[in-house]
């Protein structure tokens, strides 16, 4: 006997018995990762019940979510693992744990609104203290209703829309409804209750390890433990990941719950054995289905992912897989419970993007039918033989692969004779033609750039595992096809790639390759992303749209073709070339993007937006209304003010250049706003009218000087901060970040 392992005999014939430090480093690397997908998912829907109620607060939600980390632990301890070297979930642990803590010392401080992340904050701020949607207008201290009859006068701002409950005559029902969905801001709220700011823009560093040890354990299942640690360390290095984990983005606990989703399938399918092993693949299918669903709560664009698992089910379900039909029922069960949620409390929000959702809707209609289609017909075939001609069967795993590699082909070369467009009339179209100007490239606003997505990917992972991805991706589509057409009847456990991995004795039709769901939904998504990335392509901004699929299956299917080439070469290569070739392979995964996140790595945004705002809210008195009158203003403040300062907010709505009838026409539109505020307050609902700009120096006081504000009230703006926020580049990958200025003036409306 080894000091290592022993072997023992049973019916099986002889096997390794590890020791119990690789049994339990097993299990950490299996569980893991599930474990926190089971709690983000418990978390967002208890949050989708709750914050509809008024009751998301914290003696209610802190011991709904103790119950959901019980519930995660007990089912998290009841997934399969196998041993592994410690040494890998030792390594493992320490790239997510770097990667977590980097990204926390790191964090940005976005919250007055600009993209994304600023809105996501926001949002978790409001229902953090406020416990509840929709967020209160408070038009009784404007006036009433009646104010937003006065030309200009909005509630409204980005990601903040106005809403009507009743006819568009009758504006008494007028709320505000945050966008985007509530799973990430119910997460990041225990950050606030926590500690405020600070809590709140950490969690999503946290998020983000337990994300990496998700995809560390689908390294494992996929490629083996010994492979984990790469796959983590080179997604780690990606920067998008780091940047979506330093900022309150959804992609942090969307990536987690897929890689989690995708680790149950993985198990359900090469569990599919004889007597308790197909319950318990039923089992693990209908866990992964659910949180494959039920990422809708965080992410809307999951649609696609659920789309196309439909497919994988159907092939499950031709070769009477028991995973088949909980997979289906899981997936589809998460998403309808994610779609009343939207639909209850992000209705506008869906409408706003209905030009990208319908055609998801309209996919999934097409995919579920003819996933369904092709089960009955195949069902009704069943011992009838192949349609096919045996040459024909010989030949479909070469052409699926070379389909695969020529659709890879064709996104790479689309910059060669595809230039991508949208209407010019979008208003992203004006953003991206301001960053045109301003980089020296042509002028045409309509540019999506989408031609250039393959591109994105390379400037993060390096070309060569873009390369080796794609031909792992080729070469696994090919062995899928043969799989399914029965030319193996194996494709145990071998086939789902580890070098740990032995074919059972017991081979049966239940036995799948690992890959079979995974890679199946993630080049299709892969595919549709880089096909239409649907993002403002400014950068490092639109990458984080790389960060849910695109990467981690690049980066695993990399890893999966690093692993292949050296299993191969053990076989044939000399040891001292062996070793060169592990080297090489190892550096092509690391390198590149070590390289291309190094000059951004260190990199904090946003810094001192915190003090600036709680610098605002400190200068307005109790009973303040708020007014922006400049267009940036209108952008970034009224919810921080309506949020964050307890001050009601609205816009009035001042051309950028506004000409002497827009000042005239704003003057007078101010004087019924005033009027309004004056009235309530003296019912005691608000005191004065503040009106707020922004824009730098001579810009903030110009504007609120050309409302008629007197000169005496205007001598220095409240807030005057120079911090640094993100590149917003449109052809080249950024190495830095570029300045920003927050300036605030307030003065008393004039009367």
């Amino acid at each position: 006997m080894s000091s290592a392992t022993a072997t023992a005999a049973t019916d099986d014939g002889p096997h390794v018995v590890a020791l119990p430090g690789e049994v339990v480093a097993g299990r950490v690397l299996a569980r893991v990762g599930p474990g926190a997908a089971f709690a983000v998912a418990g978390v967002a829907l208890a949050a989708a019940l709750l914050v509809p109620a008024g009751l998301w607060r914290p003696v209610v939600a802190v011991p709904v979510a103790l119950v959901v980390l019980a519930l995660a632990w007990r089912l998290a301890a009841s997934l399969p693992s196998r041993p592994v070297p410690v040494w890998s979930a030792v390594l493992c642990g320490a790239v997510a744990a770097g990667h977590g803590v980097w990204a926390a010392l790191t964090h940005a401080e976005h919250v007055v609104l600009r993209r994304d992340s600023g809105s996501y904050a926001l949002y978790t701020q409001w229902i953090a203290t406020r416990h509840g949607l929709p967020v209160d207008a408070d038009l009784a201290a404007f006036g009433g209703p009646e104010v937003l009859r006065v030309p200009g006068f909005s509630l409204a701002s980005p990601a903040f829309y106005q809403v009507l409950d009743g006819p568009a005559a009758d504006p008494s029902g007028a709320h505000v409804v945050p966008q985007f969905l509530v799973g990430a801001p119910a997460l990041w709220s225990f950050g606030w209750w926590a500690d405020g700011w600070a809590g709140l823009l950490v969690v999503p560093a946290l998020v983000s390890a337990f994300a990496l040890l998700a995809v560390a354990g689908l390294a494992s299942r996929l490629v083996g433990p010994r492979w984990a640690p790469l796959a983590a360390a080179a997604l780690a290095l990606c920067f998008p990941v780091l940047h979506v984990a330093r900022s309150t983005y959804s992609e942090a606990p969307a990536l987690l719950l897929l890689a989690a989703a995708a680790s149950l399938v993985v198990d359900a399918t090469v569990a599919g054995r004889p007597a308790a092993g197909a319950a318990a693949a039923r089992r693990l299918a209908l866990a992964g289905g659910l949180l494959l669903g039920l990422t809708g709560l965080v992410r809307v664009d999951v649609l696609r992912e659920v789309s196309l698992v439909l497919p994988a089910c159907a092939v499950l379900a031709l070769r009477r897989h028991p995973a088949a039909r909980p997979l289906a029922v899981g997936a589809l069960g998460g998403t309808a419970v994610a779609a009343v949620a939207a639909l209850v409390m992000s209705r506008p929000y869906l409408g706003s993007i209905a030009g990208s959702l319908l055609p998801l809707a309209a996919g999934f209609v097409v995919l579920a039918a003819g996933s369904l289609g092709a089960v009955v017909l195949g069902r009704r075939r069943d011992g009838r033989g192949s349609l096919l001609p045996r040459g024909a069967v010989r030949l479909l795993p070469p052409v699926a692969g070379g389909l695969v590699a020529l659709v890879a082909a064709v996104l790479a070369a689309r910059p060669l004779f595809l230039v991508v467009r949208q209407s010019p009339d979008d208003p992203g179209s004006r953003y991206v033609r301001g960053l045109q100007a301003g980089q020296g490239l042509p002028l045409d606003g309509g540019r999506t750039y989408a031609e250039h997505s393959l591109a994105w990917v390379s400037w993060w992972t390096g070309p060569v595992a873009v390369v080796a991805g794609l031909v792992a991706l080729a070469v696994l589509t090919g062995l899928g096809v043969r799989w399914f057409l029965g030319s193996r009847g194996d494709g145990g456990d071998e086939a789902d790639g580890g070098e740990d991995a032995r074919p059972s004795p017991r081979t049966t039709s239940l036995q799948t390759p690992g890959w079979l769901v995974p890679a199946t939904v993630g080049l299709g998504s892969l595919v549709l992303t880089l096909y239409r990335p649907g993002i403002t392509p400014d950068h490092p901004w639109a990458d984080r749209r790389l960060v849910p699929v695109v990467l981690p299956v690049v980066v695993l299917a990399a890893t999966a073709a690093s692993a292949a080439a050296f299993r191969w070469a053990r076989r044939r290569t000399p040891a001292t070339l062996l070793a060169a070739v592990a080297v090489l392979g190892v550096a092509a995964l690391l390198v590149p993007p070590l390289l291309a996140t190094r000059p951004l790595a260190g990199l904090r945004t946003e810094r001192g937006e915190t003090g600036a705002v709680a610098t605002v809210c400190a200068a307005l008195r109790p009973g303040d209304v708020v007014l922006a009158v400049d267009p940036r203003a209108a952008n970034e403040w009224p919810q921080v003010v309506r949020g964050v300062c307890g001050h009601p907010a609205a816009v009035l709505r001042v051309p950028r250049n506004p000409t002497a009838d827009d000042l005239a026409a704003a003057r007078a539109a101010l004087a019924r706003v005033r009027a309004g505020v004056e009235a309530a307050g003296r019912t005691g609902t608000a005191g004065r009218l503040v009106l707020l700009a922004t824009g730098g120096d001579e810009p903030g006081r110009a504007r609120l000087a050309a409302l008629g504000v007197p000169a005496a009230d205007l001598t220095a703006p409240v807030v005057s901060l120079t911090t640094v926020e993100d590149a917003r580049l449109l052809t080249r990958r950024p190495r830095g970040g570029i300045a920003l200025v927050v300036d605030v003036w307030l003065a008393p409306a004039p009367g």
